[in-house]
């Protein structure tokens, strides 16, 4: 039986996806009040190994001293939060598993 990482790889891209997700909320709140600063935000796309790719792009939208910029970079690093939990907690049930199915076989 071959065991694959393509649930870890999925687990650990999307743990990479949510930092850069909350990196990106961050860069926008800390350049709240400077001139000509482009928003930033990630474009996520599916990996053909498994898992996601993400890449931080500039937007054209809100002005990044408006209240909803304000408000949309608050839920945005709390989705990236929370996002990042779920990819944890699903990388180590997967640990967990490999672990006990080696414990059977030993």
């Amino acid at each position: 039986m071959a065991l694959t990482g393509v649930s870890s790889n999925s687990s650990l891209s999307g743990m990479q996806a949510a930092a850069l997700r909350l990196s990106a909320a961050a860069s926008n709140t800390a350049n709240r009040q400077t001139d000509g600063f482009q928003r930033r935000d990630v474009v996520q796309t599916a990996s053909p190994d498994g898992g996601v790719q993400a890449r931080i792009a500039s937007t054209g939208g809100l002005p990044n001293d408006s209240d909803a910029a304000m408000l949309s970079d608050a839920v945005e690093a709390r989705q990236a939060a929370l996002a990042f939990a779920a990819n944890t907690a699903a990388f180590r049930a997967r640990e967990d598993a490999l672990g006990t199915l080696f414990d059977a076989f030993a």
